[in-house]
């Protein structure tokens, strides 16, 4: 308002009759309104007015020489939108005034009651401030989320908002490309209403978690299996929407990683292919040449028994000490290629396992199959998951100091669940010892491999690690495809 900037406010008076115009002038200079006036009588002295810099306020008699106040007031609301408009009339019935105020005018006051015009003019400026305040509120929010938009529309991510009851409220550019639908298509419903998969439904679930305990969560890996069976990666975010404390919904983003899943499986495969190759070259190389020269020492210890029997003893010591090497060549050929899908697949290198780990530590492990079939595994799926099993009785065995240990493979709604059991003093109990939780990670990381999760649980007594991964992340590559992301 002009008296913000320059101490006094610009009102244009249009009244013919120079008495008048004294007294309204007076009583408003009476009540310290400190006035800038253009007095005018005619239609083109008040256009003028109204096109001299900033006007505050227009005060106009209803009824003039060849004008009058309803034409005023339409010029000035064309010339000068938002600028109150008062008629002051000694000659304004009930009708004209009700005519008056719904053609746009802000109040009128009568001349006889001049007394009421401060009021009317302060509290019509005071109107007219909050109307600009808010307008330039509403433009600089406008402008807001017109930067906000663009933002998000320039994003290669899906990004979307929901309320409080998980429905739509905004979307990006991508989200609609993805949902291969238009914006009024997917506003207002849930996610679930778009994708009715498991994993959508996970999602849902989530987001609800996070509105309900107020962390965000990041870094959430999900996979989606499209028509043709692709399988695409993303990788989800949640954070809450708040409203000074209260939590009116979240912000979701979507980044798919299906190129970077690729990588990283592929880069595990060539650690597994090569770990197969050393392994098949240690036993059917090393470890056959062992064995022949084995045979050899055998016939050697024969012959020697009859011919130089005082021999006998250092021979038989190498031929221990062989012995031991073939059986070390083995193992390390086992550890190198634990699971052969043509020698009992994954069942059977945890049945070994379980032998091992007894073996090795001095305690009961057991291996129990609940499934009386598996369904077909495809052999780095079984060797994340035989791995899983491998670290989880380690650290079992080293750390939680266990009695026994006891490994379960079963199915479980179209999931395949890995459970590894103790009676140690727990995880929790171990880490604090100052043992190393680079384990655990790792444990995570292959089950994210597998479209899956590990859960580290404390019952009471012992831990237990358990496995979960859906059963067609574990199928062979030719019943599964990984998309390229596009």
């Amino acid at each position: 308002m002009s008296q913000e900037t320059t101490g006094s406010l610009h009102f244009v008076l249009l009244e013919d009759d120079p008495n008048d115009a004294e007294l309204i002038e007076l009583e408003l200079a009476r009540n310290g309104l400190e006035v800038e006036w253009r007095h005018v009588a005619t239609e083109r002295a008040f256009r003028e007015a109204l096109t001299d810099g900033d006007i505050d306020l227009v005060l106009a008699d209803y009824t003039l020489p060849g004008f009058d106040g309803l034409a005023a007031l339409k010029i000035t609301q064309k010339s000068c939108p938002g600028v109150p408009f008062i008629f002051v009339s000694g000659s304004l019935g009930e009708e004209r005034a009700i005519e008056a105020l719904k053609s746009g005018a802000t109040d009128y006051v009568l001349k006889d009651r001049l007394q009421r015009l401060p009021t009317v003019v302060n509290r019509a400026l005071l109107e007219a401030r909050e109307r600009r305040e808010r307008r330039q509120a509403e433009l600089e929010l406008e402008a807001q989320r017109l930067l906000i938009s663009t933002v998000m529309d320039t994003l290669p991510e899906v990004i979307y908002t929901v309320d409080t009851q998980n429905r739509i409220t905004i979307v990006n550019r991508m989200m609609l490309e993805v949902a291969g639908k238009r914006r009024e298509e997917i506003i207002g419903k849930r996610l679930s209403e778009i994708w009715s998969d498991e994993t959508t439904l996970d999602i849902e679930a989530q987001a609800a978690t996070v509105m309900r305990t107020g962390r965000a969560v990041s870094g959430q890996e999900r996979h989606w299996v499209t028509p043709d069976g692709t399988i695409r990666w993303f990788n989800l975010t949640h954070v809450p929407l708040r409203d000074q404390d209260k939590i009116t919904g979240l912000v979701c983003a979507v980044q798919e990683v299906t190129d970077r899943k690729a990588l990283e499986q592929e880069i595990l495969e060539i650690s597994n292919r090569e770990q197969r190759r050393l392994g098949s070259d240690l036993h059917d190389g090393l470890g056959q040449e062992l064995t022949g020269l084995s045979l050899l020492l055998k016939g050697l210890e024969v012959q020697l028994s009859r011919e130089a029997p005082q021999y006998l003893s250092q021979v038989t010591k190498i031929s221990d000490l062989l012995a031991r090497a073939i059986q070390s060549t083995r193992s390390l050929a086992r550890g190198l290629a634990p699971v052969n899908l043509e020698r009992g697949g994954l069942p059977e290198a945890l049945k070994h396992l379980a032998a091992r780990c007894t073996d090795m530590y001095n305690l009961k492990c057991t291996f129990k199959m609940a499934a009386a079939r598996l369904p077909e595994i495809e052999e780095g799926a079984a060797t994340h998951i035989y791995r899983v099993a491998q670290e989880a009785t380690t650290n079992a065995a080293r750390y939680a100091r266990a009695k026994s240990i006891f490994i379960e493979l079963k199915t479980v709604n179209r999931k395949l669940q890995l459970t590894v059991a103790d009676d140690g003093i727990g995880l929790s109990a171990g880490l604090a010892q100052g043992h190393p939780g680079m384990g655990l990670k790792i444990m995570e990381y292959r089950a994210r491999m597998l479209g899956g999760n590990v859960a580290f649980e404390e019952p009471g007594q012992g831990t237990r690690v358990v496995l979960t991964a859906p059963l067609h992340m574990l199928k062979p590559a030719k019943e599964k495809r990984l998309a390229a992301s596009g």
